[in-house]
């Protein structure tokens, strides 16, 4: 999260509204089947609401403004007596509707209905370098932004079009991961990041039959029907040993994945992700798979008050991607990054 800084910036501000999600403002899940033992299902159909919602950075237009969009949880619409969400924008003129800065009754109404105060700090964490930085609420602009995929065609410019969220200047983060790439941001009264650092996870091939002894449930055999068995891998810490499958596909090239985690003293499963390749999702290459430095899979202790986490194993075009919680709540938190298409 090369390849990983992937589509992270299909152009620095088209990710920006790539990074969002479709004018509906749809929060489905696309990422993946989750089972535990009980083997409870997460669909596409199933309503999200997270525990902890948690943000993406991205560039502005201009080289030193980065921008979080809240747009996730503040969605927009077109309706004539909602007044109060953006300005006139006809009244503006067309480019400077393309972004403007929220006049308090603006920025009032966005604090108020995202449940955010003046008193609140924007916390930006980047858990490959293991570096925060925070800033008052009060001190950052409230900035409304068309999303890269309008254009002055659709003028004038429909609410829904707009991401809103905080400008940061770009030398507040210096030494970051290259285009924000490992960054998540959070809005609140405290930090919920351990700043403990998270461990790239290092692969080792392993026989297949070293892999957790589970059956696959009916609807995950008919989703990987006709895909061969790829390579069989394994990690391990003190807490927890990981395992994954591949699966090829068409191309005989990993498209799908299963991933199972144990307890390293029990030896047993505490949860079970499945990744099936489709329109959405494509798997992400293995950490230093192909000779470079990049890590995109993660594990450890992320958050303060929560179970330790695993994630990046896939990455999603029209959804946001997922931290899971290792335990038996099953909960997979997926990041708010305006993904709209």
């Amino acid at each position: 999260m090369n390849i990983k800084k992937y589509t992270i910036v299909l152009a620095s501000f088209l990710i920006l509204s790539c990074n969002n999600k479709q004018e509906t403002k749809s929060n489905k899940p696309h990422l993946a089947k989750t089972t535990t033992e009980n083997d409870s299902i997460l669909t596409e159909e199933t309503p999200r609401k997270e525990s902890i919602n948690l943000f993406t950075v991205t560039y502005k237009d201009s080289s030193n403004v980065a921008f979080v969009s809240l747009s996730d949880i503040y969605p927009l619409n077109d309706n004539a007596s909602d007044t109060l969400a953006l300005p006139n924008i006809e009244k503006m003129g067309k480019q400077a509707a393309k972004s403007f800065t929220l006049e308090p009754k603006y920025r009032n109404r966005f604090l108020s209905k995202t449940n955010i105060s003046e008193n609140d700090s924007l916390f930006v964490y980047d858990y490959s370098k293991n570096k925060l930085a925070s800033f008052a609420v009060k001190s950052l602009k409230a900035t409304a932004l068309l999303n890269g995929y309008s254009s002055e065609e659709d003028w004038p410019y429909p609410k829904y079009y707009y991401m809103i969220g905080f400008e940061i200047n770009t030398q507040s983060l210096n030494g970051f991961s290259n285009y924000y790439a490992d960054v998540l941001v959070y809005v609140g009264k405290e930090n919920p990041f351990t700043k403990q650092q998270l461990t790239p996870m290092l692969w080792k091939k392993v026989s297949i039959k070293e892999y957790p002894s589970k059956s696959i449930k009916k609807e995950d055999l008919a989703d990987l029907k006709n895909k061969p068995l790829g390579n069989t891998y394994a990690y391990k810490t003190d807490s927890f040993e990981y395992f994954l499958q591949e699966y090829l596909n068409n191309l005989k090239e990993v498209g799908s994945r299963r991933l199972i985690v144990i307890d390293s003293k029990t030896k047993k499963i505490i949860i079970e992700k499945m990744f099936i390749e489709g329109e959405s999702l494509s798997a992400a290459p293995l950490n230093y798979q192909n000779g470079d430095n990049v890590a995109i899979q993660y594990t450890g202790k992320l958050f303060k008050n929560k179970p330790p986490v695993v994630f990046g194993f896939a990455y999603e075009s029209f959804g946001c991607s997922a931290i899971s919680l290792i335990d038996k709540s099953n909960e997979d938190i997926y990041i708010q990054c305006d993904n709209r298409h």
